[in-house]
């Protein structure tokens, strides 16, 4: 453990560096539009997505627990080496870094934290899709004080090192997650797991074996905490991975929704930090429609700026989702006013289902597929 932490200290300092100042005052940058590569994580491992076809960006999917292993020491390498393959990227298309390939940073919180804030905070085991080894984690007491003074300043490292860079597009909100980054969704996981994961939530206890539990009012404040910890970042855009605001039964741990208190989040995020509040959803279809209280009426009703994530690819159950329609879902999602749309993990592969046969050739020949509904969603470019 010894000899790691002196290896991160050295990483460090070697990259201290390379945070080029590029973007002065209180200017925003310019907001990446376009479609965004989702950033695939292998084995669940930290990993940032490379650049290839004709794309506008791509993510940099990091556990915490990779990015701050150890209190205040940070390992910058995966963020710096994207940052150095986009500025190439750029170079090689004729294209400026100011309007070229953005790297959007996006840090999974929740079970992904380091140990060290778990042991700080106090956890709980908690499941996900069902009670089996490898859906148990462990979660912190996100909605602790002590958890979201961690997640603010971890945050207040990344601004200081990469807010002025222009070839850092935008960061993403997780520190109100469970296990995926989409942060008013998921509190007690799937149906034959909640009443478990709730119970523990409830009754839980912080490090110093003082009572900690979830309430639905802790849970609001954590989204309305999240929102400041992200105005560190001061030219910079957060989005924010919403769903309708769930209430959860303290018995069951199912959820409930509210279509006002989405509303209010999001014109609090607004209030806030303005247009660097970027609202968008993760799981956009090709046959949405922004109508009957839905989240996509949420988001138009409050307005630009807006991203959405397309649904993955599937081809069973009830959401069927195929290349086709990843090219209507586009432009949808251009349609409700995105300026960002991020691919699913799989398009440039000759499986788009197993994620298999993947080549730069598929890259060239399915983004310029993809480029009529490209050509939409950058005409909704805020700025």
């Amino acid at each position: 453990m010894k000899q790691l932490t002196i290896a991160i200290c050295m990483l460090t300092i070697m990259l201290s560096g390379f945070n080029s100042v590029e973007v002065h005052g209180a200017t925003l940058k310019k907001f990446p539009s376009g479609l965004v590569l989702r950033g695939k994580a292998p084995g669940a491992t930290s990993f940032c997505d490379l650049p290839r076809g004709e794309v506008d960006g791509g993510y940099c999917q990091i556990r915490w627990s990779d990015l701050e292993p150890v209190k205040g020491q940070f390992n910058y390498s995966l963020i710096d080496t994207a940052i150095q393959n986009a500025r190439a990227y750029n170079s090689r298309n004729g294209i400026s870094n100011n309007k070229g390939y953005k790297v959007l940073i996006r840090i999974r919180a929740g079970v992904h934290a380091p140990q060290w804030v778990k042991d700080r905070v106090g956890s709980i085991p908690w499941h996900f899709k069902n009670t089996t080894a490898n859906q148990t984690h462990e979660l912190p007491l996100f909605w602790q004080g002590r958890y979201k003074t961690d997640y603010r300043n971890m945050m207040a490292a990344l601004a200081n090192r990469y807010d002025n860079n222009i070839s850092v597009g935008a960061v993403s909100a997780a520190m109100c997650m469970t296990f995926h980054t989409e942060i008013m969704w998921n509190r007690t996981g799937r149906s034959e797991v909640r009443a478990t994961n709730i119970a523990r939530m409830r009754n839980a206890t912080n490090s110093a074996g003082r009572s900690m539990p979830y309430t639905n009012a802790k849970d609001y404040k954590c989204l309305q905490d999240q929102v400041n910890a992200h105005a560190v970042w001061q030219k910079t855009p957060t989005l924010f991975a919403s769903h309708l605001y769930q209430e959860y039964d303290y018995s069951t741990g199912n959820a409930s929704t509210s279509y006002n208190k989405a509303i209010q989040l999001f014109n609090f995020c607004r209030a806030q930090i303005g247009d660097r509040c970027v609202l968008g959803n993760n799981s956009l279809l090709h046959t949405e429609k922004a109508t009957g209280g839905n989240i996509y009426q949420a988001l138009t009703q409050v307005g630009e700026p807006l991203y959405f994530q397309t649904h993955v690819f599937s081809n069973s159950g009830n959401k069927t989702f195929n290349f086709s329609n990843l090219k209507t879902a586009i432009r949808v999602g251009a349609n409700f006013g995105g300026s960002i749309i991020e691919l699913p993990i799989g398009w440039d592969c000759g499986n788009i289902y197993n994620k298999t046969n993947c080549t730069a050739a598929l890259a060239d020949s399915r983004s310029a597929e993809l480029a009529n509904g490209r050509t939409l969603v950058k005409r909704n470019a805020f700025n």
